[in-house]
């Protein structure tokens, strides 16, 4: 079942690259999957997930915005490839029913939508899609909420072991079913690294940028000029800002976002180091030649770790769920920029990173056994129907709907998205 895509262009400025695919013989009946999705990194994460079913599926990709950089690496030629602008007229139509399997790659709420509009027809089908659910990046330790949004899918991707021993707890205390849970890992298209030079200063360091964190301008001020000073110290070797987001493009975290990374280091770091270069490249492409990465707290980071790399966590603007970084308790990982600078490179605890950032080997053989069990169920009609845990009836909060955008604003959202594509 778990073996690789055709492209429709709802709004004519989709463009894909060719990328290779592993294909099966034509006669083979292929059954249909859908990654219904909106912005970049749960993209990411839904075209990764799907990429395991490219020979068996045909893969329908539906997104609202993306950067280049995702359609390039994560969207293979052959995918049908769908661009949307509102949600609701695909969650209100038939067209999810036309599915064999749908991989969830959204946010909570949008999540919750999507699996009641499945949930509430599916008595008007003669049978319904598998639905696999999953979370596109880090999350804080005992997050129940991010499972209790997903629950109810039929496949739920757990990416630790840490998280799945909370979630098999959580899945006790409320009485629910934990045979969705299979551990997955952070699942990414990551290249193979280059070797990394044995005890050797890093030559070349990844910053990755953090939307929101730190919140205070005061704070990210202060960063910037830490950041400065050690590529000052260090003239000889090259330090990359991965920024989080591009001008004119949302992305998951855009509500976040207060301040531009890039002109907000304009006003506080002169002269411009000249060691100092930034990126909007797709960490993909850059943790390869990369020999640290550094972040106050990213998925990235445990990217970089399963390729081998050195990693750092700043800690100079405290350790809490403000932060974001408490996933990293326990992982020694933890240093001020003032020790990064003496080289004062921190080592990854062996325990916490088999319990938290250590991918899972047996995954496909996990997904597969869980797919075929219930595709089986399907061909005989047993299939349970799909029973959530935020249902309308017990959770009406999560089902109100946002006040329509007046004409106005309308105009103004996209003569701003004009401007700034022009920019």
């Amino acid at each position: 079942m778990l073996k690789g895509n055709k492209i429709i262009n709802l709004n004519n400025d989709v463009e894909i690259s060719a990328v290779n695919a592993i294909m099966v013989d034509e006669t083979e009946k292929k059954r249909k999957l859908l990654v219904l999705s909106d912005l970049d990194s749960r993209v990411k994460w839904g075209a990764s997930l799907a990429a395991f079913f490219q020979s068996s599926c045909e893969i329908t990709i539906m997104f609202e915005e993306i950067p280049p950089s995702i359609r390039q690496r994560y969207i293979l030629p052959n995918y049908v490839v769908r661009q949307y602008r509102d949600l609701d007229p695909i969650l209100t139509s038939s067209l999810l029913f036309d599915y064999d399997y749908i991989i969830l790659a959204l946010g909570g709420n949008p999540a919750i939508q999507a699996m009641s509009a499945i949930a509430e027809r599916q008595h008007e089908f003669p049978t319904r899609p598998l639905i696999i659910a999953g979370f596109n990046g880090l999350m804080e330790p005992g997050d129940s909420h991010g499972l209790l949004c997903r629950q109810g899918a039929d496949v739920i991707c757990v990416n630790s072991k840490r998280d799945m021993a909370f979630f098999r707890k959580l899945s006790e205390e409320f009485h629910l079913d934990d045979a969705p849970l299979v551990l997955a890992g952070y699942l990414r298209n990551n290249d193979q690294p280059r070797p990394l030079p044995q005890n050797k200063p890093p030559q070349n360091i990844l910053f990755v940028e953090q939307v929101g964190r730190p919140v205070n301008l005061r704070q990210k001020a202060l960063l910037m000029k830490q950041l400065a000073a050690y590529a000052r110290a260090h003239p000889t070797r090259q330090v990359v800002i991965k920024l989080r987001s591009a001008e004119g493009v949302r992305h998951t975290n855009s509500g976040k976002e207060k301040y531009s990374f890039r002109k907000l280091w304009k006003k506080t770091i002169a002269p411009h180091p000249s060691n100092v270069v930034f990126s909007k490249e797709g960490t993909e492409d850059l943790l390869p030649k990369m020999d640290l990465c550094i972040s106050i707290s990213s998925t990235v980071l445990f990217e970089a770790l399963a390729m081998g790399k050195k990693v750092a966590v700043i800690r100079d603007f405290g350790i809490g769920t403000h932060i974001g970084n408490t996933s990293f308790i326990g992982s020694g990982l933890f240093v001020s920029l003032h020790d990064l600078k003496n080289d004062e490179l921190p080592e990854v605890a062996d325990l916490w990173f088999q319990e938290n950032a250590s991918f899972s080997e047996s995954f496909v053989e996990d997904i597969t056994a869980r797919l075929a069990s219930l595709d089986e169920q399907r061909a005989h009609g047993t299939l349970k129907p799909i029973r959530m845990f935020y249902d309308r009836i017990g959770f009406p909060s999560f089902y109100l709907k946002k006040a329509p955008d007046s004409r106005f604003r309308k105009w103004m959202s996209r003569l701003t998205q004009i401007r700034l594509h022009f920019r």
